[in-house]
């Protein structure tokens, strides 16, 4: 019995205080309006921070080892001192290079991102003086852009920088709840200066010292205070050039100005780097919303801004288009489950009705949907929750559940008055009864949440955000089926069973004959024949048992290798991409020109596609295709399908090779990558050692191809300074460093303030003077005692490999093996890898790690071990409610049942199992036991009344199977307009949680009846055996010391 009696004490208090009832219910709904009017609308739950940092230094044109020389280490060791931090993941390649930190879940980003900065700041006084920025980026949900917008340019379109700078980017810094705009790919111009080598060396003159004086006379300083009167002033010292012309025109010496050894122009820098889109040149701009601003009203604004944008006569050779919006997202994703839940909803009240056959009594039980749901969106509103994609989701699910408790109730008072006993007695009786078993299974669904906050994982915040509406609302539903429904339902009913034979009378009965009739051809007979199968198993429960047993080892072999675990499913991703390493040895402009055949051929099949958007984006050896597919594409072909087509359109080349799919230097979602990893302290060690590894992959069954970190490494010239001749000579290594450094890839330059902009100044050498290696040891380097030397004459030139890519992990160099499986065989395929892997003796300091963690994989594990513990408090909490620790085992049984369910739905559907299906299989715990708890809950009942156990069980599960099969149904119901949505434009898709609940629910219904009786009986009768035994055996023990008095 429920504590004092509860059970029976609402439903009275209901028919007591119907006037209290009718005012709070009236509450409940009004507070529900306000709050869902004022609760914000997200796409994602505010205040999400995923445990990651990145930071990144650009620093231009630099080899991967001089960057990790002289940026990467001493990140590394100041970064090592932030509190929380777990693991550093850092690479170097040419012109920049990045730290990934990992924090412990639970840290404080925003503590953590300030300490960061600190010390990048300690960092900076050791890195060189030219690295003009360090980019910290926090991914959480406010550094989510809320829209995306492509700017595509026509080829012969001038002043770009500035067109899109003052058109685009600053009105939409304008509009109101955007924090920030970034236009990538949108290079502005700088003032270059490229000196004459021949011209500076007949001047006498040096770069060196061009550079260094270049960088003392542009200054702004604090020189102090100065008094005017009664009046403190600031005093600063100026010395810059009032516009970029006038760089040429600087004194260098008195009788050599800077253009007569240079030339000096003002544009565009020179950039190994090109995107496309759609054909054209295009340049992608994120746009950032504040903290506390409405996603879909921002959203909104921009996407007016940029169609009022498109129109403007001064963009007229400019397409401007929002490639991606969080507003259109938000509508999309909301719009497929409102859409779903008011089908849930008017699905189940046409089962209500088709099984009781009574308007009144279904439209009661409805009722109890949404004033469930209005109060769960009154509790998100007092815990500072949005409306989003996971709380939505939340109310969507329970919208199936909700009716679950009023069912129960409604039936059984319906049941009884129809039996001829007082509407008010059958009200209190009927409500009463069944208290205990909706409060158990009430519970039992809400305890299984409780392991999501025991348990580590980034889906944690997201999980947590989705019990909120999902345990209110069924809470809500308990109440209301205890409180409210009997109080609705006492009203409706007449006071005596009607007789009179009324118009409307008459068109009543004649529809309850039809959908009696209609009742009695499918469940009706469906209930036949299950107490006909019930009263053969439990006179054969072994054969049961065997027949269960055999059925789940068939499904767990059919499984197998079959079934995969996946953050998302390919299937459902609205877009692709295509990985491309072209060989080392190829030419920017060879390039380029690659990759126009490739377009050319690709953007004429866009519309045969279904491809809204087609981007190219390249440097010299590397490039990547990305296509979006039309929302409203007709053309039937699935993402993997679109991927094949356009590889096959790729243009043939020696040494190129080609990737799909998305891995960061962190994690990758794609079931069809394994990643390896070793790390030590020898970088050559590490290369010799990995090489024989992936010769040995390269042959194992079920691997595509084998993607190396540092691919085909080219040659690079190594400048190996001679230290005695230098020091005879009295030339500065650092000098000559910085010299070489100026001549090859250019010197950064104090900046000219000009019309409002800062504009970039950089100094180099002209493109033929640093072209070939004679070249290069001609340079003429400064000595000491003021003479100028050959830097030929002081090093040695030699061609040694050189690593385009330097990655490291906890400040050990580490070595990438990225592994391609074939489609079909990624579990073989994956243990065989990992295999070799776990073979392969390594040397002494080299060790295997996981440089990039497998999303689905960690979070599996997660919602694996939530899963066992909420198993755990399912039954310690039934074994609470019934006072016994063998009864819960009966009902337990239906979880692997409807695992089964699960596991055949997915595979007949041809889906693998997502995030979201986990998600559905824990929910699935916490409803399948429902119907086990009222089954038996009803067979205890009837024992108590003297019935003898087998026709109990008879009975319990006659009486018990409408009201089974009706939750059954409403659960199912609401979850069938879910499988056929279309995914959202972010590739989420609800159909793995859909086909979860309806294949577990299916599964577990149709079992239930018969399984849980048949494991009732055993356990009961093994209970009593265990007990006779251990009498038998204790029973000699009594006796002996009265046998021994006896002789």
């Amino acid at each position: 019995m429920m504590p004092g009696g509860l059970g029976k004490s609402l439903p009275r208090l209901s028919l007591e205080r119907r006037i209290g009832v009718v005012v709070v219910v009236g509450a409940v709904l009004v507070m529900g309006l306000v709050a869902a009017l004022s609760l914000p609308i997200e796409l994602i739950p505010s205040g999400y921070s995923s445990p990651f940092l990145r930071v990144t230094v650009p620093w231009r044109d630099a080899p991967p080892q001089e960057l990790l020389d002289k940026i990467t280490i001493p990140l590394e060791e100041e970064l090592a001192t932030v509190r929380g931090l777990e693991n550093q993941f850092s690479f170097c390649t040419v012109g920049f290079t990045q730290v990934f930190l990992s924090f412990a879940h639970g840290t404080d980003m925003d503590v953590a991102y300030r300490e960061v900065r600190d010390r990048i700041e300690r960092a900076r006084v050791r890195m060189p003086e030219d690295v003009e920025q360090v980019l910290i980026r926090k991914d959480d949900d406010a550094m989510m852009p809320v829209a995306m917008v492509g700017v595509i340019v026509e080829e012969d379109t001038a002043d770009v920088y500035n067109l899109i700078q003052n058109e685009i980017i600053l009105k939409l810094e304008r509009v109101p709840g955007v924090a920030s705009v970034n236009a990538q790919g949108l290079m502005e111009r700088e003032v270059l200066i490229e000196l004459d080598r021949q011209r500076v060396e007949a001047a006498g003159l040096n770069i060196f010292d061009i550079g260094q004086d270049l960088q003392s006379d542009y200054f702004t300083l604090a020189s102090g205070n100065v008094r005017a009167g009664d009046r403190k002033l600031l005093l600063r010292s100026v010395a810059s050039y009032p516009a970029p012309q006038n760089v040429r025109d600087m004194w260098i010496t008195d009788t050599v100005k800077l253009g007569d050894i240079a030339s000096v122009r003002y544009d565009v820098p020179d950039d190994e780097f090109r995107v496309r889109v759609n054909g054209l040149p295009a340049y992608a701009i994120q746009v950032q919303k504040e903290g506390e601003a409405n996603a879909l009203e921002v959203a909104g604004e921009v996407e007016r801004l940029v169609r009022e944008l498109a129109v403007s006569p001064r963009l007229a050779a400019i397409e401007v288009d929002v490639i991606m919006s969080s507003g259109e997202i938000i509508r999309d994703s909301m719009g497929v489950l409102l859409s779903s839940g008011r089908i849930g909803a008017l699905f189940a009240m046409i089962v209500l009705f088709f099984f009781l056959r009574r308007l009144r009594m279904s439209l009661i039980i409805a009722f109890s949907i949404p004033l469930s749901m209005v109060a769960a969106v009154v509790a998100m509103y007092f815990f500072g929750e949005t409306f989003n994609v996971i709380s939505l989701l939340g109310l969507m699910i329970s919208v199936g559940l909700l009716v679950d408790n009023s069912v129960v109730v409604a039936e059984n008072i319906h049941r009884l008055h129809q039996g001829g006993m007082p509407r008010r007695q059958a009200a209190l009786q009927g409500a009463g009864e069944i208290a205990l078993a909706i409060t158990t299974a009430t519970l039992t669904t809400v305890i299984v949440f409780l392991p999501v906050s025991l348990v580590d994982g980034q889906g944690q915040f997201m999980l947590l955000r989705l019990v909120i509406p999902i345990t209110v609302s069924l809470l809500a539903s308990l109440v209301v089926a205890l409180v409210v429904v009997p109080l609705m339902v006492y009203v409706t009913l007449p006071s005596r069973v009607a007789t009179e034979k009324g118009a409307l009378r008459q068109v009543r009965d004649a529809s309850n004959v039809v959908l009696r009739r209609a009742y009695e051809a499918t469940f009706g007979l469906l209930n036949r024949a299950y107490r006909g199968m019930l009263a053969y198993g439990l006179r054969r429960r072994l054969d049961v048992v065997l027949a269960l047993v055999a059925a789940l080892v068939l499904t767990q072999f059919a499984a197998r290798d079959r079934l995969e675990v996946v953050a998302m499913s390919e299937d459902d991703q609205a877009f692709f991409n295509i990985e491309v390493r072209l060989p080392r040895n190829m030419s920017f402009d060879e390039t380029i020109e690659y990759f126009a055949r490739a377009e050319e051929k690709i953007d004429g099949l866009r519309d045969e596609l279904g491809l809204e958007y087609l981007v190219f984006f390249h440097e010299r050896t590397w490039g990547q295709i990305q296509g979006i597919i039309a929302t409203d594409s007709d053309t039937g072909l699935k993402p993997r399908e679109v991927t094949q087509q356009v590889l096959d359109l790729m243009p043939e080349m020696p040494g190129i090779r080609f990737h799909t799919g998305f891995a960061s230097e962190q994690e990758t979602t794609d079931k069809a990558i394994e990643t390896l990893t070793l790390f030590g302290e020898d970088a050559d060690v590490l290369e010799e050692v990995a090489s024989g590894i992936e010769d040995r992959l390269v042959r194992v069954p079920g691997v595509l191809a084998v993607k190396k970190s540092a691919d085909e490494a080219p040659n690079e010239l190594a400048l190996v300074l001679d230290r005695d001749r230098a020091m005879r000579q009295q030339v500065n290594p650092r000098t000559l460093a910085v010299m070489v450094g100026y001549a090859l890839r250019g010197q950064a330059l104090p900046r000219i303030y000009y019309g409002g902009q800062d504009i970039p100044v950089r100094i180099r050498f002209e493109e033929q003077d640093r072209q070939s290696l004679a070249e290069l040891r001609d340079f003429s380097v400064p000595a000491e005692s003021g003479e100028s030397l050959a830097i030929g004459t002081l090093v040695d030139v030699r061609q040694q490999p050189a690593a385009t890519r330097i990655s490291r992990r906890d400040k050990q160099t580490a070595r990438r093996i990225t592994v391609e499986l074939e489609e079909g065989q990624e579990s073989e395929a994956r243990r065989a890898v990992r295999a070799v892997a776990a073979q392969t003796e390594l040397p002494e300091g080299v060790a295997w790690a996981r440089l990039v963690r497998n999303v689905a994989a960690e979070e599996t594990r997660n919602l694996m071990i939530a899963a066992l513990m909420s198993i755990a408090f399912v039954y310690l909490l039934m074994g609470f409610l019934f006072e016994s620790f063998l009864l819960p085992l009966a009902i337990l049984i239906t979880i692997p049942l409807a695992s089964m369910g699960v596991t055949w739905i997915h595979l007949l559907a041809g889906r693998d199992l997502d995030f979201l299906g986990l998600v559905g299989l824990i929910i699935l715990i916490g409803v399948v036991v429902n119907n086990g708890i009222v089954l038996l809950d009803s067979v205890n009942r009837l024992r108590a009344g003297g019935m003898e156990r087998g026709k109990a069980l008879l009975e319990a599960a006659n009486r018990r199977f409408r009201p089974i099969m009706m939750t059954a149904l409403t659960t199912i119901g609401g979850m069938v307009p879910l499988l056929f949505g279309q995914p959202t434009q972010m590739g989420l898709s609800y159909k793995s949680f859909a086909l979860t609940l309806i294949g577990g629910m299916a599964a577990a219904t149709l079992l239930t009846l018969l399984a849980v009786p048949v494991f009732y009986t055993l356990i009961e009768d093994g209970r009593a055996a265990v007990s006779r035994t251990l009498a038998g055996a204790l029973a000699p023990r009594r006796r002996s010391p009265v046998g021994s008095a006896g002789a």
